[in-house]
């Protein structure tokens, strides 16, 4: 059984559906064909990109044609869809700064016509993603960032942490974990601090291998998106990036865990 991975795709849906087809994951009419592979889908399917929901529904259905097969279909939590959750739930309200929460998810790269389209259907499912997962040696979660840590010191306490916030009413404790989210590279820099940050979160949620998205790899490394077409190891090999930066203008790819 295949585990395969696909960075954030921040509604490009027509590179989620090429990705989808050239792995042999769906056929040219996006029906599940992955057989019992597994596909994990790292977060952020909103902004920047116009088709955020469209990616939201058609994983939303292969999830259940995979599962119909014995394979899966799951996503990690990304803080952008905390931020449209956090729009939907708290739409007129207004935050410190004086904007509306709607004004501030714009800011964010909300796309207005995802917003218009979200449902509370969408909504419970974004409700119930894992913020971390660990699939046997390989921990996974969406940001490389500390945040973790603020709400459990083992994945299922991180999980009931981020899924009692999503029920809450307390808008600060919101915008407080989206704050948080703003982190980027805390595992890589030019010296060993980000090594030992990896190093420190392996040891407490276990794993020998750290995988994320969040940051685009075009941005940590410098270079040409357009180039960007494989996963990106890094932190002595502890760190595995897979954000290629399709809003970037990377072609995307579809990561196989070994």
């Amino acid at each position: 059984m295949s585990t395969y991975l696909i960075g954030d795709l921040h509604g490009h849906y027509r590179d989620y559906e090429r990705l989808l087809v050239t792995e042999g994951l769906c056929d040219e009419n996006l029906n599940w064909t992955g057989g019992t592979s597994k596909l994990w889908l790292m977060g952020d399917f909103f902004d920047r990109g116009a088709s955020g929901l469209r990616c939201l529904d058609v994983t939303m259905r292969l999830q259940k044609e995979a599962a119909e097969a014995g394979g899966e279909v799951n996503s990690l939590l990304g803080n952008h869809e905390l931020m449209i959750l956090c729009a939907y739930r708290f739409r007129d309200a207004t935050h410190t700064d004086g904007l509306s929460v709607y004004d501030h998810w714009l800011r964010w790269g909300g796309i207005e016509t995802d917003f218009r389209g979200l449902t509370d259907r969408h909504a419970e499912w974004i409700s119930q993603l894992p913020a971390m997962v660990r699939l046997d040696d390989v921990l996974m979660i969406h940001a490389d960032a500390m945040l973790y840590v603020n709400f459990g010191l083992d994945v299922d306490s991180v999980n009931d942490g981020f899924r009692e916030l999503m029920r809450s009413d307390d808008l600060p404790k919101w915008m407080s974990a989206l704050s948080s989210f703003s982190e980027h590279m805390a595992f890589s820099g030019l010296d060993i601090t980000g090594s030992k940050r990896a190093e420190q979160l392996l040891s407490l949620y276990g794993g020998n291998l750290l995988v994320h998205g969040h940051t685009p790899i075009p941005y940590a490394r410098q270079i040409d998106a357009e180039t960007v077409t494989e996963a990106w190891s890094y932190a002595g090999g502890r760190c595995l990036n897979v954000d290629g930066g399709m809003y970037m203008g990377s072609p995307g790819f579809v990561h196989k865990l070994q």
